[in-house]
């Protein structure tokens, strides 16, 4: 789901994470229940990038990204993926890493939107007015508890260890690999 700022919530929605494998050629989806959320802190102003498991409400994964620094693009390779398709990526272009998560919301259909809006955040261009009213107005006025509730409703969920949920990669390297971005916009392997 998104939001309006408030609290210094940009932009949250349901995601879960991808683990890379060993090799670091292939990632598979952490079953947990995630939310990913895109906050800029009041005491600081620096924008936040959280992993949070939505079952016990604990932030995993805390990214501080600084404008230009980062990008949050769908993952061409998952494409070819029947099960798990809606994979993306956030890259660092300072320290080459990258982090894998997974869209969770009941439906695609927004997922481009998603996506478009969290790399529009992390990157300085931050203005809600911008994204259009849609579910801004309507979640503005729930509090904590209710928004929490909504979020962490049934929904279909990767079971076990189901190898057809693998998405390879063609990164090279080791977990929270390297990447380089090819002319497609693809991730490419590194040396």
């Amino acid at each position: 789901r998104h939001l309006a700022r408030r609290g210094g919530t940009m932009i949250e929605f349901r995601c879960g994470k991808m683990k890379m494998d060993a090799n670091g050629t292939t990632v598979r989806p952490d079953t947990r229940k995630g939310k990913l959320t895109v906050t800029k802190a009041e005491e600081d102003g620096l924008t936040h990038l959280t992993w949070t498991d939505r079952s016990q409400g604990l932030v995993e994964d805390d990214f501080i990204i600084f404008p230009g620094d980062a990008s949050f693009s769908y993952v061409e390779q998952a494409k070819e993926n029947a099960k798990n398709n809606r994979v993306y990526a956030l890259k660092f272009d300072s320290t080459k890493k990258c982090h894998f998560f997974w869209m969770q919301e009941p439906s695609a259909d927004k997922d481009e939107e998603l996506c478009s809006k969290v790399h529009s955040a992390i990157n300085g261009q931050e203005n809600p007015s911008d994204w259009g009213a849609g579910a801004a107005g309507s979640l503005g006025q729930m509090d904590q508890a209710q928004i929490l509730a909504m979020l962490t409703q049934g929904r279909h969920m990767p079971q076990g260890d189901d190898s057809s949920m693998d998405i390879p990669l063609s990164l090279g390297a080791e977990p929270d690999a390297e990447f380089s971005p090819s002319p497609s916009g693809a991730l490419a392997g590194s040396t």
